[in-house]
């Protein structure tokens, strides 16, 4: 351990006396990047609230914010509450499970109802985000336990539900590859786990972190930012190939931050070559961070935290196609499977700072331009119709979507600036002072 620790001083004090954090920012960038940190625009943002009227549960939640923001809780007031929310949710398992009991002691078949999650139509759009609808005005699936179509979700949901229960009775967690392990011949495989998961947080309205359950993460985050951790381990994010993100989000007791946005970026490739470049210097005080892909719930949980406490603003960098428009979309207002959650998981203000698809027509040569194929011309399809792009905010991206299928051409981030040093030193910049961010 004294070894690794002398290693990573060693890097720091190679990154500190190099070439690189002699470089200086061209004052229009600089410029740029502090109108993206105004403090008094970010403390000014609000919820546009929709024109029909709002839900009780969403008053409820819309007034807790706002309680969270401007009432200061004391720790003592944090653990009290923490255990008073631990006990309702156990009591609340307890009368699923012996309401299930009673109906097979009286012979009656035990059934389930859980919000069907695979409907658009069951999401509530207009709040800058996907969510799901409450039990009484969403459409249902019921699930019986002697129906043979049903019985392995209904066990599943069970087995779910009296592990959870065992976890917060012993204040414990568990990620759910260890919980796919601890009964690997009734699952199967992992994504049953997975919809049981879901199906237990739909039912009792209750999010993963909060019963126990954390998710692997495999984002990785660099750049001037400090993570203090419940345990009192301090996370330093300035290290060389990025840092993976925490897997227990919710224990994160604090940020200590002097960047002055977010940049998140699509591919794992991208980030390093980025960061390899000196994005950090060159682009920066900059926070980084990737999912590799499609963002994990540890990732998009995290950048929504950093929004909301450090009061920075995010920007997207993702592949000019229908894969990075949907990621795009997917940290902005949420997915439909997670859209129980996307009070904790959707960052509303996240902005697409590129690679959009008139970049490509611009930029890209031609050689670099690739045809869609028919998996994307239908994924595009779909995501046009998507009810949260008919909005004055999602209009914009609705129409780069539609003008994408009409040209019938797509590209990767690379296509538009070929190198690592033509993004940090001219597309990147370039689009930062431009300021003609989309969403």
């Amino acid at each position: 351990m004294e070894l690794m620790n002398k290693d990573a001083l060693r890097l720091r004090i190679d990154l500190a006396s190099s070439s690189i954090f002699s470089f200086k920012q061209d004052p229009t960038l600089v410029a740029a990047i502090n109108r993206l940190y105004s403090r008094e625009e970010m403390a000014g943002l609000q919820i546009i609230l929709p024109e029909r009227k709002l839900l009780f549960t969403e008053v409820q939640q819309l007034l807790k914010q706002s309680c969270e923001v401007n009432v200061p809780t004391k720790p003592d007031d944090l653990t009290k509450h923490a255990k008073q929310t631990r006990n309702a949710i156990i009591k609340k398992i307890e009368d699923i499970l012996g309401n299930i009991n009673n109906s097979a002691e009286r012979d009656a078949s035990p059934k389930l109802i859980i919000r069907n999650q695979r409907l658009w139509s069951n999401c509530i759009y207009d709040l800058d985000r996907v969510a799901l609808k409450s039990l009484h005005d969403a459409k249902t699936t019921t699930l019986c336990y002697m129906n043979a179509e049903d019985k392995s979700r209904f066990n599943t949901i069970v087995f779910v539900l009296t592990k959870v229960h065992e976890l917060l009775s012993k204040n414990l967690t568990v990620t759910r590859r260890e919980l796919f392990y601890q009964n690997v011949s009734r699952f199967g495989n992992q994504s049953r786990v997975d919809v049981g998961v879901r199906d237990v947080c739909c039912l009792l309205d209750i999010p993963p972190w909060d019963l126990g359950i954390v998710a692997t993460a495999k984002g990785l985050i660099a750049g001037p930012l400090k993570i203090y951790q419940s345990d009192g381990s301090i996370v330093d994010c300035m290290m060389s190939g990025g840092t993976l993100i925490p897997q227990d989000i919710k224990g994160i007791k604090e940020f200590k931050s002097s960047a002055k946005y977010i940049l998140v970026v699509e591919k794992d490739a991208i980030f390093q070559k980025l960061l390899d470049e000196g994005a950090l210097i060159r682009l920066g005080p900059v926070i980084i961070l990737t999912g590799k892909g499609y963002p994990d719930v540890c990732t998009r949980q995290l950048l929504c935290r950093l929004v909301n406490e450090l009061r920075l603003k995010a920007l997207a960098l993702v592949d000019p196609d229908p894969h990075g428009y949907e990621i795009f979309l997917t940290y902005k207002y949420g997915s439909l499977a997670q859209s129980h959650l996307s009070d904790s998981l959707a960052c509303s203000s996240l902005l697409l700072l590129g690679a959009r698809h008139h970049d490509i027509m611009i930029l890209a040569p031609k050689a670099a331009q690739l045809p869609l194929t028919q998996l994307d011309k239908r994924k595009l399809a779909a995501l046009i119709k998507r009810p949260y792009l008919n909005t004055p905010t999602g209009a914009r991206v609705k129409s780069d979507l539609e003008v994408m299928l009409m040209s019938g051409v797509k590209a990767e981030i690379e296509a538009v600036a070929s190198t690592a040093a033509a993004l940090c030193d001219s597309y990147l910049p370039s689009k930062l002072i431009q300021g003609d961010h989309l969403g």
